[in-house]
């Protein structure tokens, strides 16, 4: 069988989980899962690097060490994801108790670098405003306000698993309190 055609013939996928990956080896992490047909999604941010000469724009991991894997949780779906090069683990206590990531916060997150060109990863966020976009590219993603100056606010996603967030600078008035 082809490579897609094994991809085709896997089980259907059921929740989201974040993979620990070794440092800067979340790229190659990612193509090799991707191999072993399961879903990936590697957020990133486009990010200025100085070289000798000159400053280029680079895409870097949102969440440096981190990629989050869509999967059927088993036995052998874990083995085959702990036994890729560079991972580190699947984050859980175990691999039968791996720790799920809410589709809604990985669906924000794919929405937020994807449509937003300023997005960038932020401090987590313990406490804040829950609110609402209400238009826009993002309309319709709920989140919590990190600060307010000068008419705009930054709104943001968190990931609670990570415990990393992902924000974007937004006018103050596309915001409603949920």
């Amino acid at each position: 069988m082809t490579g897609t055609a094994a991809c085709a013939a896997a089980s259907p996928p059921e929740a989201w989980f974040a993979v620990w990956t070794r440092n800067q080896y979340e790229p190659r992490v990612s193509e090799q899962l991707r191999r072993k047909c399961f879903e990936v999604f590697l957020p990133t941010v486009r990010m200025p690097s100085r070289r000798r000469d000159r400053r280029i724009m680079l895409d870097q991991p949102l969440f440096p060490g981190y990629l989050f894997l869509r999967f059927a949780p088993s036995r052998t779906g874990y083995v085959a994801v702990a036994s890729t090069d560079g991972v580190v683990r699947v984050l859980g206590d175990a691999s039968d108790e791996l720790q799920p990531v809410p589709d809604d916060q990985v669906d924000a997150v794919r929405r937020l670098v994807t449509r937003a060109e300023d997005a960038r990863a932020v401090p987590w966020l313990h406490l804040g405003d829950r609110v609402r976009i209400l238009d826009g590219p993002l309309a319709g993603l709920e989140g919590l306000v990190r600060d307010r100056r000068r008419g705009r606010a930054t709104f943001v996603v968190n990931v609670d698993l990570l415990q990393r967030s992902v924000g974007v600078e937004v006018e103050a008035t596309l915001l409603e309190r949920c």
